[in-house]
Formats: structure tokens, sequence, C-alpha cells
């Protein structure tokens, strides 16, 4: 059972630096214009991809089930 509480613990610590890292990363100045371009482009790209993958693994699902 004391294991348990390890776990549980390591599991609350983690969350807790997750949040805390989270909010520092927000916190931070965005930069100049162009540094927001770039991470605009970026966010789009990413957006992009994730679409793209979300499509094959619907498929893939529907063939599997």
């Amino acid at each position: 059972m004391n294991n348990l509480y390890y776990v549980l613990g390591a599991g609350v610590l983690a969350m807790l630096y997750a949040f805390w890292k989270t909010s520092w990363i927000n916190n931070q100045d965005e930069g100049s214009d162009r540094m927001k371009q770039i991470g605009a482009s970026i966010a789009d790209g990413a957006m992009a991809f994730l679409k793209a993958e979300y499509r094959v693994l619907a498929i893939f699902v529907v063939i599997v089930a």
C-alpha cells in the first residue's frame, strides 16, 4: 500500500510542476512582430498536420472496428 502513496505523490508533484511550468511559459514575452508571425505559421502548420493525422486515424479506426 505504501508504494501506491509514492506513485500518487509523484503524480501530484508532476502535475504541480506542469502547471507551474505552463504558467511560467505563458508569462514570458511573446517577442517581436516577426517572432509572432513565425509562431503563427508554425501553429498553422501543426494544425494542418494534426488534421491530416486524425483523418488517417479515423479511417484506421473504422476499418479495425
